[in-house]
């Protein structure tokens, strides 16, 4: 197996595609996972309680994702800058002192999410008593696997600095099929496969948690399997690489995308429970849509991985022109699928939540919410992008500023909007303020590319 997938040469779109195809696969992979939770939990005689607990303990695991962004980006941002120097000694160090940081925050948060995750439950303030004990369920059981979570992150990061994000999508592909498998065997007393009736365990809800946190552990075994084998991308020796200027250095570029992802996460906690003043249903519908979208931004995650790991390795080499040609070349793509993203949401939203929602009522506020979302994918899938080429400059001030500005007027205009339109205008705040992010962050990724391009040019002129 190459130790690097070199992007300073070779077809713009080729290694782009490379890069961006197994990443928007491994999205594709966590969208699996979250969705066969919800589609074998909304089975439950009580769906609406155990999709909105599902929703609810979840939120901690986005205030965690912070803390995997801040050292999984950190980390990958400063291995594909070495990999675009042919820098093997910084991969090494850069690699161990990642695996450092992620061990030390993923178990403090784990032991914070197991003696402490009654508190977060209470706070959303939902009035129903199957919920409660749904979450609190669904909570303790992700806690004690929240340290595998870090870890598997951690091992993605990696493999996406070097460019190979192949191994990544074949390794996560495994545990989304482990979950498949095991979540209705974990949730339901009693499954149907081929005609044959089986016993199951019927844990409900914590079933859900129970099939993710094994489906994770498996994944992690199979990175620690490849760490140990020949076909490593480097040594894993955390006490010998140990460096306290690396970890500065992966702090450095990883807080401002956990920074922007636990306030996102704040938000959305605040925007969640003013839609709980309008009922359990809406709470699930906002849930459910929210996994229905990830069909657009999947495809913009893919991208935003392969944008900072090709930016990342032409900018160190001294390519701009590969910069430049590599973002050009994601817009003529991502441009024409946001529309279709758009379209496609919006003609058919009642069928995309059918396949989810029974209930008649539920369906009707399902097909309003994906309406109001539709008009902003295009503009989410041109921020999330756009976010991604700033992160290989290595500049991730720049989209977080814009990322945590645009959630944060969130709250003032769904507040404003809900007085005149009730739960309709905090989804109408929501695709407004996806709009605005996407708008400012394209124009000032221009703004800021032509400023260094002139720069360069400077440069040149001068030696």
């Amino acid at each position: 197996m190459k130790k690097k997938r070199d992007l300073t040469k070779g077809s713009i779109y080729k290694n782009l595609l490379w890069v961006a195809i197994p990443t928007l696969l491994t999205s594709l992979v966590q969208m699996a996972y979250n969705l066969t939770d919800m589609y074998w939990v909304g089975e439950l005689v009580h769906e609406s309680e155990a999709i909105a607990a599902v929703a609810t303990g979840g939120f901690y695991m986005w205030f965690g994702f912070g803390l995997i962004l801040l050292v999984k980006i950190g980390t990958s941002v400063n291995i594909s800058h070495a990999a675009g120097r042919n820098n093997h000694e910084e991969i090494e160090s850069f690699g161990n002192n990642g695996f450092i940081f992620m061990l030390a925050v993923g178990l403090v948060y784990s032991m914070i999410g197991i003696f402490a995750g009654k508190y977060f439950i209470d706070f959303f303030n939902i009035d129903s008593s199957i919920f409660t004990e749904y979450a609190y369920q669904y909570l303790r059981v992700i806690s004690m696997g929240v340290i595998v979570m870090f870890m598997v992150n951690l091992f993605n990061g990696i493999y996406d600095g070097l460019g190979l994000t192949i191994m990544t999508f074949v390794v996560s592909a495994t545990g989304m099929v482990l979950n498949m498998v095991l979540d209705p065997y974990f949730i339901h007393e009693t499954i149907t496969v081929f005609g044959t009736t089986i016993n199951g365990l019927g844990l409900e809800v914590k079933g859900a948690a129970f099939a993710t946190v094994i489906s994770q552990s498996f994944v992690l075994l199979l990175y620690i399997t490849i760490y140990i084998g020949k076909n490593r991308p480097f040594h894993l020796h955390p006490v010998k690489y140990f460096n306290k200027d690396a970890i500065k250095k992966i702090f450095i570029i990883g807080y401002p995308v956990g920074l922007q992802s636990v306030l996102f996460t704040i938000i959305a906690v605040i925007i969640t429970r003013m839609q709980s003043e309008f009922g359990l249903e809406i709470v699930a519908v906002q849930r459910l849509g929210s996994q229905i979208e990830a069909f657009a931004w999947m495809i913009a995650s893919g991208f935003q991985v392969a944008l900072a790991t090709f930016v990342g390795q032409n900018f160190a080499a001294g390519r701009l022109d590969r910069v430049k040609s590599v973002y050009k070349a994601s817009m003529q793509i991502l441009i024409p699928y946001g529309i279709l993203v758009n379209i496609v949401l919006f003609v058919f939203a009642k069928q995309l939540f059918a396949i989810f929602i029974d209930s008649p009522e539920t369906l009707e506020y399902g097909k309003m919410y994906l309406e109001i979302l539709s008009f902003s994918q295009l503009f989410m899938i041109l921020e999330l992008s756009t976010a991604g080429a700033f992160n290989g400059l290595g500049k991730t001030k720049y989209p977080s500023a814009v990322g945590i500005i645009g959630n944060f007027l969130r709250v003032p205009m769904a507040y404003i909007f809900a007085i005149s339109m009730g739960f309709v205008g905090i989804w109408w705040a929501v695709s407004l303020s996806s709009m605005l992010k996407g708008i400012v962050l394209v124009l000032l990724f221009i703004r800021y590319f032509r400023k260094i391009w002139l720069q360069d040019d400077t440069q040149l002129e001068n030696t």
